[in-house]
């Protein structure tokens, strides 16, 4: 399963061994970190840890929290900023940057104008937390570096500037030999959490599967006026969605998805043509925004400046026309664009075929990859760490294996169908809302009109998302030990779960009745003309 090599491994040292080696410093490798200190069963006086990191992590330590926001933000559920907190790296956040998320607004629109569309609005729900915290992740990554440099002195070690190179089967099949330029350590087990291109997936000969999407997102920080800044906006165009994150008063970050084409072209209109067509991209109607769209290509194409003033003619007429009741459903307008933090990058779904190999284990983005419309990548990869620190905090209080294959597979049960139904699911959510036949587009307005107008439907998404901080959720929640319990926690389990749907089912069919009748003569008046 590992790569052949010509020569046994040297003999390493008590020095160079420990009981379980991480590769990757990035937020999941941290997390897990901070969630192995955590677990006193697991922190026994004579563990041994070892994070390693291919780069320096000396722009992390150093960051100071002031100045210009970062372009790489991602929204942490409430629910993983409570695991953030048991854990104790939420108390060395830089605490002005994180933004509280009290609302989300998700729309599209295929008709003649952006505000009369099919609209959800996800409002706070029966807690004075937040949803969700938009929060840079170097802040994050500081937050979680500062813990382990606290609390792990003498227990977990960091080492910087090393790239694996090499990882051999241990004698036995006991432990994972890993060399670093001419050292050599030994792993009793090994967790690759470094990334899409895994070097720990590809030396344990896990397959992954997915694909790209033929988009590219293009982020940016915006400026605005100061509002009270606490609504994430979301409009699916159809060729792709555009996000407004807030950041603070006066500040936003922007995840536009759209074809590699549009991203190229968009990023030479400078950051004063930017500003505009992404006010257009908010505000404009669909056909209008294409045409738009069209001409900006075909400037590009033949390497010609796009003549922005024609983008400022629209946004003054959309201006003008803009009702009050319509701008209170629609963010606020971009008044300019950080230019520095212009950047883009492709957008693919990817998924280890498994979790687990021989004395390996992966998590975060080495096991799966999402497309950022649903905003859970990684949620995803703390929701991993969290299970992966309960199970073996389990497996060690038994006087278990940490790396045994059968220790490793409460974590592989747990999180494998969690991850993969909602890796699945925003797929199919990228195509359903990207579409534009008239077919399709009835049933999606239907849709969305109903779970906007039914609370209990929204509540049970948003939890089933970690949106709140208690109850069982897709993106982690719930004890996996309780799941592997009796049979009877077990049945009680599929019982709620049975109640929750039909109760959810029979208010959704009982309210959408008439809502489908008039989408049916609605559809059936269309394809006859």
């Amino acid at each position: 399963m590992f790569q052949s090599a010509p020569s046994p491994i040297p003999e390493i040292s008590d020095r160079d061994t420990y009981d379980i080696v991480i590769i990757g410093a990035g937020n999941a490798g941290l997390a897990l970190a901070c969630t192995l200190l955590s677990k006193p069963a697991l922190m026994r006086d004579d563990t041994r840890i070892l994070l390693v990191e291919g780069g320096s992590l000396d722009r992390v330590r150093s960051w100071s929290g002031k100045g210009e926001w970062e372009n790489r933000v991602s929204s942490l559920t409430a629910e993983n900023v409570q695991f953030l907190r048991d854990i104790g790296a939420w108390d060395h956040i830089e605490a002005s940057r994180p933004c509280p998320v009290s609302d989300i607004i998700v729309w599209t629109s295929s008709g003649s104008s952006s505000s009369s569309s099919s609209q959800i609005h996800f409002p706070q729900m029966g807690t004075d937390n937040p949803m969700a915290y938009m929060t840079e992740n170097t802040n994050l990554q500081r937050a979680l570096l500062r813990k382990i440099e606290q609390d792990g002195e003498g227990r977990i070690v960091v080492q910087e500037g090393k790239k694996v190179e090499e990882m051999r089967m241990g004698e036995g099949g006991r432990w994972v030999g890993l060399r670093f330029g001419d050292e050599w350590v030994r792993g009793g087990v090994v967790v690759g959490a470094d990334g899409y291109n895994s070097p720990v997936r590809a030396f344990s000969d896990i397959a992954s599967f997915g694909h790209g999407y033929d988009t590219h997102a293009i982020v940016a920080t915006l400026h605005h006026s100061p509002i009270h800044n606490h609504t994430a906006f979301q409009r699916f165009l159809p060729t792709g969605p555009i996000a407004f994150l807030p950041l603070s008063h006066d500040s936003t970050t922007l995840v536009w998805s759209t074809s590699p084409q549009l991203v190229a072209a968009y990023k030479t209109l400078g950051p004063t043509g930017l500003a505009t067509m992404i006010n257009l991209g908010f505000f404009m109607d669909e056909q209008s925004l294409t045409n738009i769209n069209t001409q900006i290509l075909a400037a590009h194409s033949k390497g010609e400046q796009f003549n922005i003033a024609l983008l400022d003619e629209h946004w003054n007429t959309i201006l003008n026309n803009l009702t009050t009741e319509q701008a209170k459903s629609l963010p606020p307008p971009i008044a300019s664009v950080a230019s520095k933090s212009i950047a883009s990058f492709p957008l693919k779904l990817s998924h280890a075929e498994s979790y687990i190999g021989d004395r390996t284990v992966l998590v975060g983005d080495a096991a799966h990859t999402i497309h950022p419309l649903a905003g859970q990548g990684l949620n995803m990869g703390l929701a991993d760490v969290k299970v992966l620190g309960e199970v073996w905090e389990k497996v060690q209080s038994n006087g278990g294996d940490l790396g045994a294959y059968t220790s490793l597979l409460p974590y592989t049960r747990e999180r494998y169908p969690a991850n993969h139904l909602l890796l699945s699911t925003t797929d199919k959510l990228h195509y359903l809302f990207g579409t534009r036949i008239p077919g399709i587009n009835w049933a999606r307005s239907v849709g969305m009109d109903v779970i906007n107008e039914l609370g209990p439907i929204k509540k049970l998404l948003m939890g089933r998302v970690g949106a709140q901080a208690s109850g069982t959720s897709m993106t982690g929640g719930g004890s996996p030990m309780r799941r592997e319990g009796s049979v009877y926690e077990k049945a009680a389990d599929g019982m709620d779960t049975f109640r929750n749907v039909k109760t959810v089912a029979g208010m959704a069919v009982a309210a959408g009745r008439e809502l489908v009748k008039g989408g049916a003569r609605q559809l059936l008046e269309r394809l006859a003309k």
